[in-house]
């Protein structure tokens, strides 16, 4: 069995998220996303200086899942309006099913307050996800439009309650 471990990620070591986010993106919004629509978004959201600023500017905190076979997922999170807002969150495929995503969202929830709610966008077309997340507790809270630099979405806000 493979050891995995989660670690926060400092601003040198971002170019491991952008590599995975590369990596994971086609295969994870294939049939969600128009194809020649995948490259652009990448190279927008996940410009270094993009991720550099979520850190420096936004508040979040990177994390990295890891393998004997190399980095596996990664995810971020900041706290905004009394919860925790997983703002990215990535399981390669082959690692899907160990439980990394759900060990992500609990070291996010543990850095930024147990207490508080855990709250997050999803396309709303992303049904795989959607599946995940109900699975871990969330519910959709609402139905929203979204836009990220300029690509337009419909998103649900899914909510998990706080322990307290």
């Amino acid at each position: 069995m493979t050891r995995i471990g989660i670690v926060p990620v400092a601003a040198a070591e971002l170019a491991r998220v952008q590599t995975l986010a590369h990596e994971i993106w086609p295969e994870a919004f294939a049939g969600i996303l128009p194809a020649e629509r995948i490259p652009g978004m990448l190279a927008e959201i996940y410009a270094l200086q993009t991720l550099e600023a979520d850190i420096a500017e936004r508040g979040h905190q990177y994390w990295l899942a890891s393998g004997d076979a190399g980095d596996l997922g990664f995810a971020s999170a900041y706290q905004a309006q009394g919860r925790v807002w997983i703002k990215k969150l990535y399981v390669h495929e082959t690692a899907r099913g160990l439980g990394l995503g759900k060990q992500l969202i609990a070291v996010a929830r543990t850095h930024f307050g147990p207490d508080l709610p855990v709250a997050l966008y999803v396309n709303d077309g992303n049904a795989p996800a959607i599946a995940f997340y109900k699975a871990q507790g969330f519910a959709i809270e609402t139905h929203v439009p979204v836009q990220m630099g300029p690509y337009q979405f419909t998103d649900y806000v899914m909510v998990k309650p706080g322990t307290a």
